[in-house]
């Protein structure tokens, strides 16, 4: 009944979310924003999100005020796009995204699995990438047509008026308290390589591929398509995957299978010379990246399993900062001294390849 209800919470939220979020880019592309830019407003976010988790009063948190507040948070992101003024908006909803990271994914991804029974955690994990496809497939289509037929200020008000929804389910959570500040977790444990190079890859996959898109894509419509038409290639996969692991009870086949087929699809985007091509990659790796990920997500969970699930989640979100801050900022110096967004694709997509390797060394379901 939890889990229900904690799954009703999310598909709520995330259909917000993908109203009010899905042509940020986009918007600020046609507002003037170019590739340097796009990267800062990322980087933004994760300083943000890094700051939160290390300097955040060590304090203990009610988990559906924070969750309030993160919703908050995300309705600004976008609100403050509306109408644009000046640069100083770009870092304002980098901000407001950073914060969003704090006090809504960390509380919510730790929910998820705390309520979840641990001998089924890989089938709840493939749940919780199910439910972003789903939805994807006909909302990020949608605001597309809507921001053609009536313009973006209609998608960024749209989308926060539906959080309305998910701010009145949250009575209907779970409470419990947690702790953003897991520092001191940080420094006495040994650094986590494989979630930083998992951070890497989805920066990749969140940050890169959308920028890229605008290269090939000219207008709102399509760009809601080609984000419909990726929410479509990963919709199954990651639910089947799950459940398949829990039914083994061996994780290790899967994490590294996954790992290297999703690193192995990157390495094509930065060749792409047309939308065709773009198109094809782009489809290969959303597929791949989605199969690996509920068990880099699970594989955190196993290997704090300690610590508690509350600072496994903040710890998990930290280190993907990292990663994702790294990615973001390899990209801008490599385009900086190249000045080719190419080039700077394909850099980053070939660090990747150091994921399966560094998880192995690390002992990720490795046994000794």
């Amino acid at each position: 009944m939890i889990l229900r209800r904690i799954y009703i919470f999310f598909f709520t939220y995330m259909a917000s979310m993908f109203f009010a979020q899905t042509l940020i880019v986009f918007w600020l592309s046609r507002n003037g924003f170019g590739f340097a830019e796009l990267l800062i407003y990322y980087m933004v976010a994760c300083l943000v999100a890094l700051a939160g988790i290390f300097f955040f009063p060590k304090i203990k948190i009610n988990a559906k005020y924070s969750i309030f507040g993160g919703i908050l948070f995300s309705i600004l992101q976008a609100f403050v796009l509306i109408k644009i003024f000046g640069s100083y908006q770009l870092y304002l909803s980098g901000l407001f995204s950073g914060l969003n990271i704090i006090f809504f994914w960390i509380p919510y991804n730790a929910m998820h699995f705390k309520f979840s029974h641990e001998d089924s955690r890989g089938l709840h994990s493939g749940m919780y990438y199910l439910i972003t496809p789903i939805l994807g497939i006909t909302l990020q289509p949608l605001t597309g047509i809507v921001a053609e037929k009536f313009g973006f200020e209609t998608v960024f008000l749209t989308g926060a008026a539906m959080y309305v929804v998910p701010i009145m389910l949250l009575r209907f959570l779970p409470s419990f308290d947690y702790t953003i500040n897991v520092r001191n977790y940080f420094f006495e444990n040994k650094f986590n390589w494989s979630t930083f190079f998992q951070g890497i890859m989805l920066r990749i996959n969140y940050s890169f591929i959308p920028i890229f898109t605008l290269f090939f894509i000219k207008t709102p419509r399509q760009f809601g398509n080609f984000f419909g038409y990726l929410a479509l290639m990963t919709a199954i996969a990651s639910i089947i995957n799950g459940h398949i692991s829990d039914k083994m009870k061996d994780r290790k086949i899967f994490f590294y299978v996954f790992s290297v087929l999703a690193v192995a699809s990157f390495l094509p985007l930065g060749f792409a010379e047309n939308s065709y091509y773009w198109h094809i990659f782009a489809g290969i790796g959303s597929l791949s990246i989605s199969l690996a990920s509920p068990f880099w997500l699970t594989f955190n969970i196993d290997y704090y399993k300690d610590i508690g699930i509350e600072r496994t989640m903040a710890l998990r979100e930290l280190f993907l900062n990292i990663g994702y801050f790294a990615t973001l900022m390899i990209g801008l110096l490599v385009f900086y001294f190249t000045t080719s967004p190419k080039v700077s694709l394909i850099t980053v997509s070939a660090i990747c390849l150091f994921l399966p390797v560094v998880s192995y060394l690390q002992g990720v379901y490795v046994k000794k």
